[in-house]
Formats: structure tokens, C-alpha cells, sequence
């Protein structure tokens, strides 16, 4: 994408230096780019009274990453605007304590005083992130200046994907799903006789979870 934007920088402008570029003036000119993009969101930032935070975390090429998005309200355009801020590498173990730091200081560096200004902070159900005690949201809620508080939200696509996750192992472990029946009165039969069936495997899935 770099490569493309120069060769189109170069056929506009027509400027020699930029005909022919090594990986490493590529690079620099990315360094650039990101540097220009995270001061626009630092502005946002510094004009706006409040900004929700979303957390996520994958895995790419081997490599772990945490995924830092903002939404903020911007006053001039009387509307939330939704921004990528920033995806960091993560070469240590995926605990609630690491990710919590990387944000701290994330969060500092753009802006300062965010523990008076971050309102809501959204993430999935994984337990680094949610944990009563060690969760990267509950680490940053207790960072919060003393007067303000976070408001918790839960992506819905992650809660989805964590109760299919959970009903794809019961159907795994039992090697069976309930039936459906169009007509009323023979699906309420064939239900009925699937629970009578396998009720004790799902007596000991309900008690487990």
C-alpha cells in the first residue's frame, strides 16, 4: 500500500528521489504516516470532553496482537466518529496485568489525562479480559481517577461466539442435537423423548457450567 502511494506521490509530482525507493525509505515513510495519524487522534482526543476505548486480541503469523480502537465524539462534526488507534505486539504471555500495562501507557501517551475522560471500554468474554480481579478491564477501572467510573460493555459478537462455542462442544461431547419438527405436537414428542433420552448427560453439562 506504502509502494502504491509513493508511485502515485511520483507520477503526480514527477519528483526523481521518489522513482526508485529501498524497503527502508518505505518503511520510514509508514513511520510517518502512523506518527501523523496517531497526533490526529491525540487532537480528537484533547477536544473532546469523553472517548469509549474497544479492546480485542488475535493471533497473526505466530505473533500475538492487542487491538486498541477509539470512538470519540467530535464537537465540529456534531457526531462519533469510530477510529483505529493502534495494534500492538504481544511477545509475553496474555495476562490481564501485561495488557492492562500496554494500555496504561498507550492510553498516557495520546492522552494524559485519560483517567478522567475514558467512558466506556468495550471487550470479549476471554477471562484476561473480563477477570474480576486480574481482567485488563478491571485493572484499568481501578486506574480510573477516584470520581469517574467505567461503563463495561460486552462486544455482541463475541458473546455469540463464546455461546456457540460453548453449544458446539455439548454437541462434540454428546454426538447428538435436538430435533426439530415442523408440526407442533410431533416436535414437542421428539423433544420430550430427546431430553428423557439424554438427560443425564445434559444434567451434567447444566451442573458443570
Amino acid at each position: 500500500m506504502a509502494s502504491e502511494l509513493i508511485g502515485c506521490t511520483y507520477d503526480v509530482l514527477g519528483n526523481p528521489g521518489l522513482c526508485v525507493c529501498s524497503r527502508y525509505e518505505i518503511s520510514n515513510f509508514v513511520r510517518a504516516v502512523c506518527a501523523v495519524n496517531l497526533q490526529r487522534i491525540v487532537d480528537l482526543l484533547r477536544r473532546s470532553w469523553a472517548f469509549s476505548l474497544a479492546l480485542d486480541s488475535a493471533t497473526h503469523q505466530s505473533t500475538s496482537f492487542l487491538d486498541l480502537g477509539f470512538r470519540i465524539f467530535v464537537p465540529n462534526y456534531h457526531s462519533i466518529v469510530n477510529l483505529h488507534g493502534c495494534t500492538l505486539p504481544m511477545f509475553d504471555r496474555h495476562t490481564g496485568d501485561i495488557m492492562s500495562t500496554m494500555v496504561n501507557k498507550f492510553l498516557t501517551m495520546l492522552c494524559p489525562d485519560w483517567t478522567i475522560r475514558l467512558l466506556g471500554l468495550t471487550s470479549d468474554g476471554a477471562c484476561n479480559m473480563t477477570g474480576w480481579v486480574a481482567g485488563v478491564v478491571t485493572r484499568l477501572d481501578v486506574a480510573m481517577h477516584s470520581d469517574y467510573s467505567l461503563i463495561r460493555i460486552w462486544c455482541g459478537a463475541h458473546q455469540l461466539d463464546l455461546v456457540m462455542e460453548d453449544i458446539m462442544n455439548m454437541i462434540a461431547e454428546m454426538q447428538t442435537t435436538c430435533p426439530r419438527v415442523v408440526n407442533r405436537w410431533l416436535s414437542t414428542e421428539k423433544v420430550i423423548s430427546w431430553f428423557k433420552i439424554h438427560r443425564p448427560q445434559l444434567l451434567t453439562h447444566i451442573e458443570s457450567k
